[in-house]
């Protein structure tokens, strides 16, 4: 058959051969480069991230005789993610037992402990945390609610935590981030001993007064005081029920959170878990910074910061060096109780090693 060219190439079939592999080679490089460099860019992305909370997020430098409990969490982590060269910016809005109905309503929440600026914000004044989520395109906010009372009183979460996750969560999500629960811990003993002599926790833990700080979302006159006391049996204060050990507290926190969660499609670091973990594996370790167990004690931070690294990166914290101001024996095992701790991901957000 003859063959018919525009013009005919003087090259050999052995040129063709040769050609065609050297053209598919610089393809497959190329590609190779494109996917290589995608991966790079995306890995090298820092993530912006916002904590609102209160004194169990604080990270301060001041005099540690005067706020004992300032555990540098946040700082404890920022330097775990250079170690593991995670890119990423923290910031934070927190004001001593600030809940989340404060960060929704009140000035003053990024003032850490001047109260003469921590009130509820006037008309036509955005709330400090507000304006604090709508500053910047956040990746993750990472919301603490104050204390595990207050997740765990039906009246506090029905008209005050409820509704200020809600609203907060729709301000995150103007930013396009996503909201990660910062779920409490129990703050009774794992074996009964605060509570031998009644049975339950002390009533100033178990109740809550109502009052517009306790009960920041919601106007106070609100309430029904008949009512309240048809159901609580009391017309000043909403009380949990009784928690005699830390395992029960625990097993409530984590159906309160669940809850929350599903409402807004957070994800949950499960500090509580690991702390309970913790207790169990490592009684000799000191998790709170006193007998009140209220903050958690450095070894507690580290704890706490390395299950957020966790979260953030997707990796494990396992063969870490850095150990904060503790020993290395403890933040081994600290470690090791963090890798084993699940982290609760309800939606497509910031993916996870232990994610569902």
């Amino acid at each position: 058959m003859t063959e018919y060219y525009l013009f005919k190439p003087n090259i050999s079939n052995t040129d063709i051969s040769d050609n065609f592999a050297s053209y598919f080679m610089k393809q497959i490089l190329l590609l190779t480069f494109f996917i290589l460099s995608f991966h790079f860019s995306f890995a090298q992305k820092e993530l912006n991230v916002l904590f609102l909370g209160n004194s169990l997020t604080y990270c301060d430098s001041r005099d540690n005789a005067e706020f004992p409990y300032y555990n540098n969490m946040t700082e404890v982590l920022q330097k775990i993610a250079e170690e593991k060269k995670l890119k990423v910016h923290i910031e934070k809005a927190v004001h001593g037992r600030a809940g989340l109905a404060n960060h929704a309503t009140y000035t003053g929440t990024d003032a850490e402990t001047a109260d003469e600026a921590f009130k509820r914000a006037d008309a036509g004044t955005v709330p400090s945390s507000v304006r604090k989520i709508l500053s910047k395109q956040w990746d993750v906010v990472a919301l603490q609610e104050r204390g595990d009372v207050s997740v765990l009183n039906p009246g506090q979460r029905y008209f005050s935590t409820d509704p200020a996750l809600r609203y907060l969560d729709s301000v995150v999500k103007q930013v396009h981030g996503k909201v990660v629960l910062y779920q409490g811990y129990a703050e009774t003993s794992p074996v009964d001993t605060d509570v031998v002599a009644t049975g339950q926790k002390p009533a100033d833990n178990n109740c809550i007064v109502l009052d517009a700080f306790n009960f920041g979302f919601k106007a106070i006159d609100f309430f029904d005081p008949a009512e309240e006391t048809k159901m609580n049996g009391k017309d000043t204060t909403i009380c949990a029920p009784p928690l005699p050990a830390s395992v029960t507290e625990l097993q409530a926190i984590e159906q309160e959170h669940s809850k929350m969660a599903a409402k807004t499609g957070a994800d949950i670091v499960e500090i509580g878990a690991a702390f309970e973990k913790c207790k169990k594996d490592y009684p000799a370790i000191k998790l709170y910074f006193d007998e009140s167990a209220d903050h958690p004690s450095k070894q507690g931070a580290y704890l706490i910061a390395c299950l957020f690294y966790k979260y953030l990166s997707g990796q494990p914290v396992g063969a870490l060096k850095y150990h904060a101001d503790i020993s290395e024996g403890e933040a081994a095992n600290l470690r090791k109780v963090a890798d084993a701790t699940h982290i609760v991901a309800y939606s497509k957000g910031i993916k996870t090693a232990n994610s569902k």
